[in-house]
């Protein structure tokens, strides 16, 4: 216990002189950020209960309905989240080949950096839960013992799904020591969304059934009759049931509280029985096969000649080599195309004309929040995943701008095809008016250059040269300044954009008459804040490079 909490203290301590070697100026301007984030999310999810505390019968069960089915898909996604981060924290970390050297317990290493995996895995999640805790509170008249029980519960539940993940890489990794770390993380994967859809399908066969109503009142009605989301049997609906029933302090809390923390002591001293049993020889197995499988020439021989692709291919590969990159693209792309033909499924309930293009806004905004998602956790990382080699690269003939130039273009080209795949088949989908239709593709390549551009250069004035874990560096102190601005840079477009179009619908179907004013005032908005957008972080990711000494 003595030695855990000394790696802990270390940990927390490197945590610490991090933040004291970064500006003051830095410090307050990520304080301002979150801050903003925090306060817009808790005033949507605000409105959103308000809204549904106001209807009559059926307020009360959707707000319940809402915040299981909130956790619920919080709980897989923390337990995709610590899959895919599992293996690099407990086998990939250069860290480990100091630590097993040392006269420590690989019991005590796994707890450590089962803290670290939970911490890194999490956070994102966190930030989003407790505005939304928050407000249900505040919007049910919650009394005050409801916030520390709440926070203490979103603590605890947190624990599961990590302990969890670490047990399935494990057992994978014992049972199939030959796989290579991309085809654990799939069998995981593969594994856990199966479970999911099965437990789902046989607890609860009418939540599948959400895209088959045909009007709003059996829509209603649906939401109305559906019951528990997860089942009595998941921690989702557990944490749901607290805050529930903290709110006026009734004792069927206590119970559930109770369940989970239990639940959550249960799977940390099963992971640790576990981690005795299997880590140590699953670690030396893991290394043995990395000695295995070395190149005896670089596939990057072709291209000696052609700098621009030899540095291309160079980047394909490193991300090809980490199954933690490419695994959670195969995730997000996944959901992605669920979403797509979710839209195709589902009827729309209005059928005027003016409803279309608002879900046509909305699909528009989601697919940028995605985006941004995706730039902060594949494109912030990029020039931090150089690490030593950064130096080589700075006394190469082969000039920072021209870096950041292939790096620019080459995500670009990804994210524009992304967008436009998605944005041209949900509106498909959806079958908006043709102006709004040839209007959206357009403006999503805008979109998608200051999104990259946004990250990218945000990635050279906060780079993290001594992490090899993109998920750790995407969930650092400029990661998390970058998410931050990307979903701020979404949030102000969406609103630029959303004032002509409601000004030219209103014209059209309503009579009013265009302000063209407005039009053109909107249009100059929207030029202006993609310009500083694109050059703005790019010019100053540039010269924050420059002006390092390697």
């Amino acid at each position: 216990m003595k030695k855990l909490s000394l790696l802990l203290a270390i940990r927390i301590k490197s945590a610490l002189n991090t933040l004291r070697a970064i500006n003051f100026i830095r410090i307050l301007s990520f304080i301002f950020v979150i801050s903003c984030f925090l306060c817009g999310s808790y005033y949507i999810f605000y409105r959103i209960f308000s809204y549904l505390s106001s209807l009559e019968i059926i307020g009360i069960g959707l707000m319940d309905r809402t915040i299981e089915m909130a956790f619920f898909i919080f709980f897989i996604m923390l337990l995709f989240s610590n899959i895919i981060t599992s293996f690099s924290t407990f086998y990939n970390n250069q860290e480990l080949n100091f630590l097993f050297t040392l006269p420590i317990k690989p019991t005590t290493i796994y707890l450590s950096k089962l803290f670290e995996n939970s911490i890194y895995s999490s956070w994102a999640t966190l930030v989003v839960i407790l505005p939304l805790i928050i407000a249900y509170g505040i919007c049910s008249k919650a009394s005050v013992l409801y916030y520390p029980v709440s926070l203490f519960s979103i603590f605890i539940y947190l624990v599961i799904p990590a302990s969890a993940a670490s047990i399935i890489i494990f057992l994978i990794i014992v049972a199939f020591p030959q796989l290579r770390p991309r085809t654990v993380i799939l069998i995981a994967f593969v594994f856990i969304t199966g479970l999911t859809f099965l437990y789902v399908k046989v607890n609860n066969p009418e939540l599948l059934k959400v895209f088959e109503t045909e009007n709003e009142q059996k829509l209603l009605e649906f939401a109305a009759n559906l019951t528990t989301v997860g089942g009595l049997y998941v921690p989702s609906t557990w944490l749901s049931n607290i805050l529930k029933y903290f709110c006026h302090f009734q004792p069927d809390g206590i119970f559930y509280l109770v369940l989970l923390f239990l639940t959550s002591i249960s799977f940390v001293v099963l992971a640790f029985i576990v981690a005795r049993m299997f880590y140590l020889n699953s670690f030396i197995m893991a290394g043995e096969r990395s000695v295995k499988k070395e190149r005896t020439k670089s596939m990057l021989s072709e291209y000696q000649n052609d700098k621009d692709k030899a540095f291309l291919k160079k980047d394909l590969l490193l991300f090809l080599r980490n199954p933690t990159q490419w695994v959670q693209l195969a995730i997000f792309v996944i959901l992605l195309v669920i979403y797509i033909f979710s839209l195709r499924r589902t009827p729309l309930f209005f059928t005027f004309p003016i409803w279309r293009t608002v879900v046509s806004f909305a699909n528009f905004a989601y697919i940028s929040f995605i985006l941004a998602t995706l730039s902060v956790r594949f494109i912030f990382p990029a020039i931090s995943l150089e690490r030593e080699g950064i130096w080589v690269l700075a006394s190469a003939p082969f000039s920072f701008k021209r870096i950041l130039k292939i790096k620019y273009l080459f995500n670009l080209l990804l994210g524009i095809l992304i967008m436009e795949s998605l944005i041209l088949s949900g509106n498909s989908f959806i079958r908006i008016e043709r102006t709004i239709y040839l209007l959206l593709p357009v403006i999503a390549i805008f979109v998608a250059a200051s999104l990259i551009s946004i990250n990218l250069g945000m990635g050279c004035i906060y780079p993290q040269f001594n992490e090899d874990n993109p998920s750790k560096i995407a969930a650092g102190t400029g990661g998390i300044i970058a998410a931050l601005l990307s979903i701020a840079y979404v949030g102000v477009i969406i609103i630029i954009l959303a004032t002509p179009a409601h000004n030219y619908l209103s014209s059209k179907h309503f009579g009013q008459q265009i302000n063209s004013c407005l039009i053109i005032l909107s249009l100059f908005g929207f030029c202006v804040i993609n310009l500083l957008a694109i050059v703005l972080p790019l010019r100053l990711g540039l010269r924050s490079l420059q002006n390092r000494d390697f």
